[in-house]
């Protein structure tokens, strides 16, 4: 595939985390990505990091208030974790807050600015349900989960998705859900049921 955007599905206990790490060890050899960011709920930080280390010999730093408060000590209080290391684990309730957020548009391109060469190589995004934006009618509602995802996407060349539920029950939902993951495959297929009726609300 020239673009990795792969959604996987598989059930609870079938190894979507040894898959995307066998994705993402694979596309390093090969020489087509360098940066990895994986974003997960905060209670699998810690596996996701545990697992990349012990099954393939990859390192990734936790980036949440403490590792943040850590590196400004040791590196100065203008340092960026986002572009600071190669690969990267935080939480998807981390990354909505306003300052990670700030730091992230901070590494990425202004507006006006064009997204190529993309910025970043591989966004992995577990329990993606989590950031789908809510189904209600035919209305597709972003949360601010959604919306931190969205800032990211387009700036990422390639994309996982895992979620053994990735579909809520409405396909408004699950449709934007893919838009998330391809604009370029999902975008104009759905832009009638989504694009134009998209609203915007905390989560």
């Amino acid at each position: 595939m020239p673009r990795v955007n792969l959604l996987i599905a598989d059930d609870v206990g079938l190894g979507k985390t040894i898959e995307s790490g066998l994705v993402i060890q694979e596309m390093m050899l090969r020489h087509r990505i360098r940066s990895v960011l994986i974003v997960c709920p905060s209670g699998l930080q810690i596996q996701w990091r545990e697992q990349m280390r012990d099954k393939f010999g990859l390192d990734f730093r936790i980036v949440d208030s403490e590792a943040m408060k850590q590196l400004r000590r040791s590196r100065g209080l203008h340092v960026n974790p986002w572009n600071h290391y190669p690969r990267l684990i935080t939480s998807i309730d981390f990354l909505k807050r306003e300052r990670p957020l700030r730091l992230m548009r901070e590494v990425l391109p202004a507006a006006g600015q064009s997204n190529y060469p993309r910025r970043f190589d591989m966004l992995l995004v577990d329990e993606a349900h989590n950031v789908a934006p809510a189904g209600s009618g035919k209305y597709a509602t972003d949360s601010q989960r959604t919306q931190a995802i969205r800032l990211l996407a387009p700036h990422f060349e390639h994309k996982l998705f895992l979620s053994a539920t990735p579909h809520n029950g409405y396909p408004e939902s699950f449709s934007a859900l893919l838009e998330l993951l391809d604009d370029q495959r999902f975008a104009e297929r759905f832009a009638k049921t989504v694009g134009a009726s998209r609203k915007s609300e905390p989560l």
